[in-house]
């Protein structure tokens, strides 16, 4: 149980923590069952028939939830527990339907145990560390994909060496290296549903709040890819669950628990490190108030305790890089493919590329990336292209779903301009805790910020993915959650204040839109034969 410091629990009784441990367990139970899955021959049925039983299990769901809410069983927690149950089904069903080399990003190939071939992209990189039992010894700016930080293809290379050593063939062996990021994505909508309860929302808000993440396009298309993105976004959300809670406590096990998960995401990506500049101003701020208190044994005590924190954190954190300078001379960076490259986007101009977009760059008609920076090169229009539909551009979609696909654009388009103005508003409003804001306002700013410069330093369209600000879909969960907190309890209702029953008109606005927008971008995703 999670204790405030001088304040009731967050989680009043048990319950909470056995819906935690059901849904781990489901969680755990659900990615075997896929990996066996897709050994079967149910994984090389044809598409509509993979459907047809997928719609059975989803009535089956619909039949236990309406048994749920007839008995009267259907209480906060077993509504979580519905809600990431779906979302958990959504993910093993699209990584069935989805194989090896769909919607990937970076992925390469790989030619099987029995060659001493060296190949490019993620899976090369994981068949490297299997082959060869040991780190590439290669200059990883040399090879492509080979630049980033090992450990989620150790871990990966592990899954695969299990696999194998459980007699699955090679062929399936590789396919399931998408259960790992299936697992990732699914724990964090568990933690997701943490950091709300951290800040005791609850109700429609809770709801609607956790089912923004875990109904999103993105975090299901991320949990059938085999590259780093999953795990990252996995410990930038324990990063945020974990700084919030510390905000809270102040307690030193806190402050290592942030420190490994600073550590493990950054030896998984290092771009996960922009969340330690916000705690690190919580980090000043909880350090000056200690000297305002002129506590000598509480200073030395914190300085001690972030002197732990930095030695936990700097050797992993930094070991990745340190080892390629020592070994290579060489530098973080990202390699780039030339200024020949279509993506290339450093020939138009800076508002071009990252100011306002005019009505034609967002095509309407046909709102999916066309990587071609010719075509498009503004970074935000490429950002909503690829949150709803990834790099697709399919060209023999049906005129149904297209319509779908248009409708569902225009409506990320404006929530996704509305639940950012939300969020702003929501953490500036004198409810939120001053910490709480400070940490998540800037945390915000300094993603959208690193986004801008990283598309910047390398100015190619594939930069502007959505994958690489997805960790922002937590931020826009709180928002939603504490705008239902602050502007629609019962209180705030019947306030006459002019501005609060705009704000509350507002987010029932959004909460319709959200809802509306999930619904129809996962009926797109049914329906949509291109796996």
């Amino acid at each position: 149980m999670i204790l405030l410091k001088n304040a009731r629990p967050l989680f009043p009784d048990n319950t909470a923590r056995r819906t935690s441990f059901s849904i781990v367990l489901t969680i755990i139970f659900s990615c075997l069952f896929t990996a066996i899955a897709q050994g079967s021959p149910f994984f090389y049925s044809s598409h509509y028939a993979k459907l047809l039983l997928l719609v059975c299990i989803f009535c089956a769901y619909g039949g236990f939830f309406f048994y749920l809410k007839a008995s009267r069983r259907l209480d906060e927690n077993h509504m979580v527990f519905m809600i990431l149950l779906l979302g958990v089904f959504l993910r093993c069903g699209y990584v069935l339907l989805s194989g090896l080399y769909e919607r990937q990003h970076d992925a390469g190939v790989f030619t099987g145990m029995g060659t001493d071939f060296i190949n490019p992209g993620h899976i090369g990189y994981i068949e490297y560390i299997y082959k060869f039992r040991h780190l590439p010894d290669i200059n990883p700016y040399e090879l492509f994909a080979y630049y980033h930080p090992p450990l989620h293809h150790i871990l990966s290379c592990i899954w695969l060496r299990l696999n194998l050593f459980l007699g699955v063939p090679e062929v399936q062996a590789f396919e399931n290296l998408q259960i790992l990021p299936l697992f990732y994505s699914c724990l964090c909508t568990l933690i997701t549903w943490k950091i709300l309860k951290v800040f005791q929302i609850r109700g429609s808000g809770l709801y609607i709040a956790l089912s923004f993440m875990t109904f999103h396009p993105a975090t299901i298309v991320m949990a059938g890819s085999v590259n780093n993105d999953m795990l990252t976004i996995l410990f930038m959300c324990l990063v945020i669950y974990e700084s919030l809670k510390w905000i809270r406590e102040k307690t030193l096990p806190g402050l290592v628990r942030l420190a490994l998960y600073i550590g493990f995401g950054m030896i998984t990506k290092l771009n996960s490190a922009v969340l330690a500049i916000p705690l690190a101003i919580i980090f000043l701020i909880h350090f000056i108030s200690l000297i305002r208190q002129n506590d000598k044994f509480n200073i030395m005590k914190w300085i001690r305790n972030y002197c732990i924190f930095g030695v936990i954190v700097a050797p992993i954190g930094l070991s990745w890089i340190v080892r390629n300078l020592i070994r290579f001379g060489e530098k973080p960076g990202v390699p780039v493919p030339g200024e020949t490259s279509p993506m290339y986007t450093a020939a138009y101009s800076l508002w071009s590329r990252l100011g306002i977009p005019s009505f034609s760059d967002w095509n309407f008609a046909f709102p999916f990336h066309p990587i071609s920076a010719k075509a498009c090169n503004n970074t935000w229009v490429i950002m909503f292209h690829t949150s709803l539909f990834a790099e697709e551009y399919p060209t023999d979609l049906p005129d149904i779903l297209l319509v779908l696909c248009q409708i569902t654009f225009v409506l990320a388009v404006v929530l996704g301009i509305a639940t950012a103005l939300l969020l702003v508003i929501t953490l500036l409003n004198k409810k939120t805790g001053k910490e709480d804001c400070i940490f998540l306002l800037t945390g915000y700013v300094i993603l959208l910020v690193s986004f801008a410069a990283f598309v910047i330093i390398y100015p190619y369209t594939c930069s502007s993915d959505f994958r690489y600000v997805a960790i922002c879909l937590v931020y826009i969960t709180i928002g939603l959650g504490l705008g239902n907190k602050h502007y629609l309890t019962q209180s705030v209702i019947h306030e006459s204040r002019p501005v609060d029953k705009i704000m509350a008109v507002s987010v029932h606005m959004i909460n319709g839109g959200i809802l509306t927008l999930l619904l129809l971008v996962n009926v797109v995703y049914v329906f949509w034969g291109r796996w």
